[in-house]
């Protein structure tokens, strides 16, 4: 895939109200963790040709940050679900550092990457198996959602929290395209640590 297809804007460039997004976005490009509602450095500098745009997204985010209801590592799980599914190596590279620093182990995350984890059912304990089937069933063919397995996922989550986990993992995917159809690139500094987790 060739990289780039649209003009990454670089923070010079940059509508002056984008300011705050890119000094995020840098900084988690530098230090590994979000330090802030933001998105990823090259997605901040893609969407930059639509200002408006960025910062709605990011308020998207910002809501999500102000009130979370289900943990960081489950987000972070059903995030790499959905990234695996679809197949966009832009996300997996990202979220693999982020979900680690939330708790899932190396060999958890090797299972993700193998895409086997239908295999290997005691690695995950019943909160954790309920948002990989969501999250694959979400992004596979949602309409073959049942009502029996949300029975099951009332048993763990209310439906504050199933919003918010229905529309992370909706959004997660809109950005899976998003970032292979403009064919953007891992940044270095996360292409490493994606690399040093998965051992090479």
């Amino acid at each position: 895939m060739s990289a780039d297809r649209v003009r990454l804007i670089p923070p010079e460039e940059a509508a002056p109200e984008l300011a705050a997004i890119y000094s995020r976005a840098d900084a988690a490009l530098h230090d590994g963790q979000l330090p802030g509602p933001t998105l990823f450095d090259n997605q901040a500098r893609a969407l930059a040709h639509h200002p408006q745009l960025l910062q709605a997204l990011i308020g998207v985010y910002e809501a999500f940050a102000a009130a979370p209801t289900v943990e960081r590592k489950l987000i972070e799980l059903g995030v790499l679900i959905v990234s695996r599914v679809n197949a966009c190596d832009y996300c997996l590279r990202h979220h693999t550092p982020l979900a680690q620093a939330a708790g899932l182990n190396a060999e958890q995350l090797q299972c993700i990457q193998r895409g086997d984890w239908k295999a290997h059912r005691e690695l995950w304990s019943e909160r954790e198996w309920l948002i990989i089937a969501y999250a694959e069933g979400m992004t596979r063919e949602p309409h073959r959602i049942d009502d029996a397995f949300f029975a099951d996922l009332r048993r763990h989550f209310d439906d504050r929290q199933i919003v918010e986990m229905t529309m992370r993992f909706a959004l997660c995917s809109a950005w899976n395209k998003f970032n292979d159809a403009l064919g953007l690139d891992t940044e270095s500094a996360f292409r490493h640590a994606y690399a040093e987790i998965m051992g090479g």
